[in-house]
């Protein structure tokens, strides 16, 4: 039987191919990933199993489709596409691939059987696009066709690798965005360097046409594209959102990110249409441990490490300490959770849309509170492990592990704020940070976080816990100058602490005030507290 017959060619360039294919020439165009391309170009020449995984929306089939675009004159026999989204049983992912060359079971052989007869003499590429449904369908086969078909060569694209023999895997990370560090904002000319940037504004102006990157909304879109990760899908659904919303208004709706990213393209398949469909599909494909464990990561900000995971999420129901590890790489296998590798630690981050999604999970299987209530425990206990540390010569480590963990010490005091019975653990998770925030210059942070806290009916005991939030605010709002407010804070804590009789602390806190007391001009009563101390 004849091949199919010769048809434009896709991409951007627009030429006609010079072999047959049936590649759907794209109607917008493709931007940055000029990196990737060459490394999947590299692991093709190299292997002829290369699987393209990432979460959803990040780009792996717009990827596969461009590279296959610019080597069809490197496959005599040509490229073609294997379309495998909405097929929904693996049993048939022969006949998927056998239709598109026009293949039919005869004679009592199978369809997989009449495939490697028909492709054994060929030179071709597959492009086998969205397997992670059908894994024990399509890793069996393309194993076989490896196996029997020298010349064929596979291009697959999943949220998880196939995993069988002689595969090479590229993992497709999200195109680059501007930093939610950077020291200054950007003007357009920098930020136009970022992918993430040029893409949605090509796509805004495909719909609004007047729209541009200006000095105006410049931090808005930055801001757009960080807080979406780079994930292009999610980017051109934003972008879709001009035609009735400013660049501001959409970079505020970004907590509510499921409702405002909607109303995808009609001619995207249904999954595609809403970041929300999107998400749903790689979620239905978990088990009931897996999902579990997504959901309870959501609480974290700023990333993780195993530790702290087993920590947090592990429970005596669905998940326990020891499966944490094993849940966790089956996560990062399918995408879903991002792995850091570095010379201190390796640790573990959601990506922005996936926490939203999970922290909506965690609400509905109503174990929001229990799981903050351990996120919380776990980072009191950090934070008064570092109180002492502070102090010697682990200075430096602590201070590099706070930082690291600052998010999640932020999202813990947070939470302290909700109901009086957590209040005691924020009241001490700010007194034992106060060093870290004086050394940091994290100063107006500090009050205002303090101040929220202290201010609370049910937080007015004279307790230690409030003594040591008051001990905290007073050398912060020293340092920004404010002295009556430093006074005031530190003379609170003196009398609670005299009044609990803790010396060694009652020694601290007339230092500390002496200081404050000095500052503002009374020498005499400094030297008091000094002695006194």
């Amino acid at each position: 039987m004849a091949l199919l017959p010769k048809c434009g060619r896709a991409g951007s360039v627009g030429c006609i191919a010079s072999v047959p294919h049936n590649l759907p020439l794209q109607l917008t165009s493709f931007i940055g990933r000029e990196h990737e391309i060459g490394q999947v170009k590299l692991a093709l020449s190299n292997s002829r199993l290369v699987t393209l995984t990432g979460p959803g929306g990040v780009g792996k089939t717009r990827l596969a489709l461009e590279v296959a675009t610019q080597l069809l004159d490197d496959y005599a026999d040509g490229i073609w596409l294997v379309e495998l989204a909405d097929l929904a049983d693996p049993r048939l992912v022969a006949q998927a691939i056998g239709g598109v060359f026009g293949l039919r079971e005869e004679g009592g052989r199978s369809m997989a059987e009449r495939l490697q007869d028909y492709l054994g003499a060929r030179e071709l590429l597959l492009v086998l696009d969205n397997c992670e449904h059908l894994l024990v369908g399509c890793a069996p086969l393309a194993s076989a066709l490896l196996r029997t078909c020298p010349g064929v060569g596979i291009l697959a694209t999943s949220r998880e690798a196939l995993n069988i023999p002689g595969e090479t895997g590229r993992l497709v990370p999200s195109l680059s965005a501007p930093d939610a560090e950077a020291h200054r904002p950007m003007n357009t000319a920098e930020l136009a360097k970022y992918d993430a940037v040029r893409l949605f504004v090509e796509r805004a102006t495909s719909i609004q046409p007047a729209f541009e990157l200006t000095t105006a909304n410049a931090s808005a879109v930055a801001q757009v594209c960080r807080r979406l990760d780079g994930i292009p899908l999610a980017i051109e659904l934003a972008a879709a959102r001009v035609k009735v919303l400013s660049v501001h208004d959409i970079a505020e709706r970004l907590d509510d990110v499921f409702r405002l990213l909607t109303r995808g393209g009609r001619d995207l398949v249904p999954r595609h249409q809403t970041l929300r469909s999107l998400i749903d599909w790689s979620y239905e494909l978990l088990s009931d441990s897996e999902r579990a464990l997504l959901r309870r990561l959501s609480v974290f900000a700023g990333g993780w490490t195993l530790k702290s995971a087993e920590a947090v999420c592990a429970t005596q129901d669905e998940i326990r300490a020891a499966s944490v590890l094993d849940l966790l790489s089956q996560l990062v296998d399918k995408s879903l959770v991002v792995v850091e590798h570095d010379a201190s630690a390796t640790r573990y981050h959601l990506l922005e849309t996936l926490r939203q999604y999970g922290a909506e999970k965690l609400r509905t299987a109503a174990e929001e509170a229990a799981s903050r209530d351990r996120h919380l425990v776990y980072f009191l206990a950090l934070a008064e492990a570092a109180d002492p540390a502070l102090y010697g010569a682990e200075l430096g480590s602590w201070l590099d592990r706070l930082e690291m963990e600052i998010g999640n010490l932020r999202a813990a005091l947070q939470w302290s704020r909700r109901d009086p019975s957590r209040y005691d653990a924020g009241l001490r998770i700010s007194g034992s940070l106060w060093r870290f925030w004086y050394i940091k210059g994290i100063y107006r942070e500090a009050i205002d976080r303090v101040a929220v806290l202290l201010a609370h009916a049910e937080a007015q005991e004279p307790t230690e816990p409030r003594a040591m939030a008051l001990a905290a605010a007073g050398p912060a709002a020293y340092c920004l100058g404010d002295y009556t407010a430093a006074r005031s804070f530190m003379e609170e804590a003196l009398a609670i602490r005299r009044r609990l009789g803790d010396r060694p602390l009652i020694a601290t806190t007339l230092s500390n005030l002496a200081i404050v007391v000095g500052s503002e001009g009374d020498r005499f009563a400094a030297r008091a507290l000094d002695e006194e101390a």
